[in-house]
């Protein structure tokens, strides 16, 4: 009997969104580049380098696909380049240190941020050509909630057992985190999509390199002040007297239950209604930063579960703001739109990692409170976003 393409876009989903969460630069690869010995400004680059890498190429990327409509060979390239990079961070590991293992694990991240970038962009459409508007975030709850499911799986035991593994759990994570994108890569690997290129409206005047109405810059600021959900992350491990060993799995675990718990529940709040669900994931986003800026932080249990409040925030946030994009747009259109958006965002996120790695030095204060600052922001501009529902398409 043949698996539906609904099926196998769920399940192939939720391995990559396991994939995802076991080589997160929020909790995985800090602790590598710790246990490698790596310089400890590394970490505070990986998630600009994870996140920016996979947008900024995007704009570029969108311009080339107006050429292709065959979406499901540039999305199989960059599961390769993917799946070419985790494998590269545990050679890293097993064959250098210091310095030089942290540089080969931020090249090797920059290349799957850049497979992902093509993934990403990609795989937008092969979801809208799958799943009708109304049904994709529930389907995007759905895999995230088996994903969680899994690494909740993988986690729990390690958070009991880590004395004996030692240094080899984040290497461990990293060989899964190889495993779930070949698996995904196989799943996906029969659904082919085919974007009508002739009819975009992108094409109809070349003179213009993109052509966008005003609701997409104010969703490219609204999303460009909610990436604080993601950068904030590696404060919570940074800020512990914890070491990283013994933060890692019960972050993993705090993660992967936020995901497990959260997702379909955000998911049906994004099909009705995408910016509530950025708002209301951007309150708690704040809640916990302002918990991780009042309370004792150096509590183990306490410093896992405000990251756990974190993680269903920034669960939300990712649901709400990618829903927005699938709804708010259709065809070459909505691919123009993600990608113009995402390498917005892209340098955007640069823009702020710079900014806190400048100010840091100069200021008495955690760059936490100027996060937390942006968030709130963030939330009161949502609502200059119309409802996507009312948008033409």
């Amino acid at each position: 009997m043949a698996i539906s393409n609904k099926v196998k876009l769920v399940v192939g989903l939720a391995f990559n969104k396991l994939a995802d969460l076991l080589v997160s630069p929020k909790t995985t690869l800090p602790a590598l580049l710790i246990t490698l010995g790596a310089p400890s400004w590394m970490v505070g680059w990986l998630v600009p380098i994870r996140e920016s890498g996979a947008l900024l190429p995007q704009a570029g990327i969108g311009v080339i696909l107006r050429h292709y409509s065959a979406r499901h060979h540039v999305w199989r390239i960059g599961m390769a380049v993917q799946i070419s990079s985790v494998c590269t961070m545990v050679a890293a590991f097993l064959l250098l240190t210091s310095a030089t293992a942290g540089w080969v694990v931020l090249g090797a991240l920059a290349a799957l941020s850049l497979g992902r970038s093509a993934c990403s962009l990609t795989f937008k459409d092969i979801e809208a050509d799958i799943a009708p508007k109304g049904e994709r975030g529930k389907l995007i709850g759905i895999a995230s909630t088996a994903s969680g499911i899994v690494t909740l799986l993988v986690a729990v035991p390690l958070v009991y057992f880590q004395d004996r593994l030692g240094d080899s759990i984040a290497i461990g994570l990293l060989g899964l985190a190889a495993l779930s994108f070949i698996t995904t890569f196989l799943i996906i690997l029969p659904v082919k999509t085919y974007v009508d290129i002739e009819q975009s409206s992108a094409d109809k005047d070349k003179t213009r390199f993109w052509q966008f109405d005003s609701v997409v810059y104010r969703f490219v600021l609204v999303r460009g002040l909610f990436v604080h959900s993601a950068l904030v992350a590696p404060y919570f491990m940074l800020e512990s007297d914890y070491g990283a060993q013994a933060l890692l799995p019960l972050y993993l675990a705090a993660q992967a239950a936020a995901t497990m718990l959260s997702s379909f529940f955000w998911g049906a709040v994004s099909d009705k209604s995408a910016r509530l669900t950025l708002q209301l994931a951007g309150t708690l986003a704040i809640l916990a930063c302002v918990g991780l800026l009042l309370m004792d932080a150096r509590s183990l249990w306490l410093s896992a579960a405000l990251f756990f409040v974190l993680s269903i925030a920034h669960a939300g946030v990712r649901t709400g703001r990618k829903t927005y994009s699938l709804d708010v747009k259709s065809g070459q259109d909505r691919t123009e739109l993600v990608a113009f958006s995402n390498t917005a965002i892209g340098i955007i996120l640069l823009g702020f990692g710079a900014m806190y790695a400048a100010l840091e030095p100069f200021i008495s204060f955690s760059v936490v409170y100027i996060m937390t600052a942006f968030l709130a922001l963030g939330i009161a501009l949502s609502f200059i976003l119309p409802g996507e529902k009312q948008d033409n398409n």
